[in-house]
């Protein structure tokens, strides 16, 4: 109790600090019409308000910075100067000197004999000290060389950059005490639920204890590094056969809850590279790098980052792309999959019926709950903003049509949307002239597949924004039927077999060949495909003149 008490004057201290109940209250009880650029007054004045919110954040630490990280998703609820300053939330706080981690450096076993009576007895601070410094030594020692000042730190850990074997490696561990602080923390957001559903003004449509969930479920992953570690591995597995997207190796004997020992990644974070005078060309092949390597995440694997901005990717000396910090991660279904895919198909295609019904399949929404004519106007304008729209990137404002219409979107659809908006502003500040849709086709081709969709091929002609190679498609309608004519001349041949030897070559079997060879000509002939295209069409002239006559 004693506890949560001195946690409740630290966070009104530090509110009282930055002014921020009575400000907070005034601003979020204003309606007015924002403007997403923040350059009207109004707008100005709550980014000033904002920023010092995110501060506060930040000086409370990982509870508060998770909440406010999940205020940047929440367009629909939070003003947007706000959704605009939480997404600059910086995780950098003053690091904990080595001897204070002692008490997370669980893989160091230190056989000390202790009394009964020394047991029960109050350490004074001298001897909680040298503890302190026996356990950092024995950890230490575990390590070829370990440098005790920490390489980044966070509210949440502090990484170290540490040899094993030769090898460099960087270590991540958890400060002290975490969860206690978390839990009091929740504790504390959860009795001013009431004052905060107040004050936002949210009503019935917003579920504020999953709201709080949430934050509680992404902090319990992150607080048990061990998970952490799965992920990785995870990663490591579905990226092992790409080339030029690499995941840090963990070393697991080096592993615990506390302890998370990975591969050190030499190269430049990806924000660096932005202003860094690299040829243009190497940054257009980062981009798509990054943007197939996330769709695959996403489309194919299903499990993705779900925090990929530009300081949790690297670029290494061979311009491999490696992404790092695997705390938030994400998964979708394969009927979530299939849903978001058809929505954005139906999107890209202007399709406002088809958007319209696949939005309500997202939501699990049922239609006769729903005034459908008016989600299908608002559906039509938000087709028109993507399409039309005269900026390079657009803010897909999915989270407020759901909540217009009490359409409750899964948290996965949410977080992933953020994500992939964070993608999307990295690779424009990389290349102006960058477009998602131009390198997105063949990934959702490879995903459409996977899911045994007979609707892949169509969606790789009518999902380009590119002009659409007639030639290929030709191509490939004449292989696929080429192949289905080959397996039902084998099958007609084994019938003849089976009357007469003599009668293998009849003439329906003769047509097959003459078409299969035709289209091999056809596809790779170069210079003389066009006696292929003869011979297809010849082929299947003949195969009609004998159908009439047979009939």
């Amino acid at each position: 109790m004693l506890g949560k008490t001195k946690r409740y004057l630290e966070v009104i201290r530090v509110l009282l600090k930055y002014n921020l109940i009575p400000e907070l209250y005034r601003e979020l009880r204003t309606d007015y019409i924002s403007n997403t650029d923040c350059t009207c007054a109004f707008d100005v004045e709550n980014r000033q308000t904002a920023v010092k919110l995110r501060q506060a954040f930040e000086e409370l630490g990982p509870t508060f910075i998770k909440m406010g990280q999940t205020m940047s998703k929440r367009p629909d609820l939070v003003p947007q100067p706000y959704v605009m300053e939480m997404a600059n939330l910086q995780d950098r706080v003053k690091p904990l000197p080595f001897e204070e981690m002692a008490e997370s450096l669980d893989l160091a076993c230190i056989c000390e004999y202790v009394s009964p009576e020394d047991r029960n007895r109050k350490k004074t601070e001298e001897e909680l000290k040298a503890s302190r410094e026996r356990r950092a030594k024995a950890f230490i020692e575990i390590f070829d060389s370990f440098d005790t000042n920490p390489i980044a730190s966070g509210s949440i850990a502090q990484v170290y950059r540490g040899a094993i074997e030769g090898k460099p490696v960087a270590v991540k561990i958890l400060r002290p005490n975490l969860i206690d602080t978390i839990n009091i923390d929740l504790s504390i957001l959860d009795d001013f639920k009431p004052v905060m559903k107040k004050v936002l003004g949210v009503g019935k449509k917003f579920d504020f204890d999953a709201f709080l969930r949430k934050i509680r479920e992404m902090l319990t992953r992150e607080v048990d590094l061990r998970i952490e570690a799965v992920s990785m591995r995870r990663f490591e597995d579905n990226f092992k056969n790409v080339k030029n997207v690499a995941v840090p190796k963990i070393y697991p004997e080096y592993c615990s809850a506390n302890v998370l020992t990975m591969e050190f990644i030499q190269g430049t974070q990806i924000k660096d590279i932005i202003g860094m005078p690299v040829p243009q060309s190497k940054k257009a092949e980062y981009t798509r790098t990054i943007t197939k390597s996330y769709l695959k995440q996403v489309y194919i694997d299903g499990f993705y980052h779900a925090d990929p901005h530009g300081g949790n990717m690297l670029v290494e000396e061979d311009d491999t792309i490696a992404f790092i910090d695997f705390g938030a991660v994400g998964s979708i279904d394969d009927e979530l999959k299939k849903n978001m895919l058809e929505f954005y198909y139906a999107i890209n295609n202007r399709d406002v019926e088809g958007a319209t019904q696949g939005f309500l399949r997202i939501g699990d929404a049922d239609p006769r709950d729903v005034d459908v004519r008016r989600l299908r106007k608002d559906m039509d304008a938000l087709i028109a903003n993507q399409n039309y729209g005269l900026e390079g990137r657009q803010s897909d404002n999915y989270a407020k049509l759901g909540l217009k219409y009490d359409i409750r979107l899964p948290g996965e659809f949410s977080t992933l949307q953020r994500a992939i908006l964070l993608i999307e502003g990295v690779c424009l500040e990389l290349d102006p002239r960058y477009n998602i849709k131009t390198i997105a086709i063949p990934v959702l081709m490879d995903a459409y597949k996977k899911l045994n969709s007979s609707g892949g091929t169509a969606l790789h002609i009518e999902f380009s924004t590119e002009p659409v190679d007639e030639k290929a498609e030709l191509k490939a309608a004449i292989r696929e039927l080429a192949d289905k004519m080959e397996d039902m001349g084998d099958r007609f041949l084994e019938g003849k077999q089976k009357e007469s030897k003599r009668s293998v070559f009849s003439t329906e079997f003769f047509l097959a060949v003459l078409l299969v060879v035709s289209a091999y000509i056809l596809l790779n002939g170069d210079a003389f495909s066009w006696i292929g295209l003869l011979g297809f069409g010849g082929t299947v002239l003949i195969a009609l003149i004998i159908s009439l006559r047979r009939k």
